[in-house]
């Protein structure tokens, strides 16, 4: 708490707060006893300048540790797969012919010719 501000500089209500907050969370952690909690809330409350918050967090560690980096993922495998399957799929729509749907047009018009169901239009019974 003490390393992010001048010692000279006088803090206001928000870094005292933020400094009571701080305690909160190593008293959560097991670091303190409400004994030592209250005492440094008080001081804290108390503080002029960012000189006098400095000794209640001497004897405590850092609570925001710089978190680590995470691994980039490598996406090269993956774009090398997806360009084989398109170039694979290109040429096949391509060079070979799309025999499977011409059976599909002749039973689309087969079952309008022969009464099938047909789209907008309703049977009376």
């Amino acid at each position: 708490m003490g390393g992010q501000l001048s010692p000279e500089l006088r803090i206001g209500t928000a870094e005292r707060e933020q400094a009571a907050a701080d305690l909160g969370e190593h008293l959560a952690a097991g670091r303190l006893s409400t004994e030592e909690f209250d005492e440094r809330v008080q001081q804290a409350y108390a503080a002029r300048t960012a000189s006098d918050l400095a000794p209640l967090f001497r004897d405590l560690p850092e609570l925001r540790v710089a978190p680590t980096p995470r691994p980039r993922r490598d996406l090269r495998p993956l774009l090398i797969v997806l360009v084989v399957i398109a170039v694979i799929a290109w040429v096949a729509f391509l060079r070979v012919p799309p025999f499977f749907i011409f059976p599909l047009f002749w039973i689309f018009f087969a079952s309008r010719r022969f009464g099938g169901p047909r789209f907008g239009s309703r049977r009376i019974s």
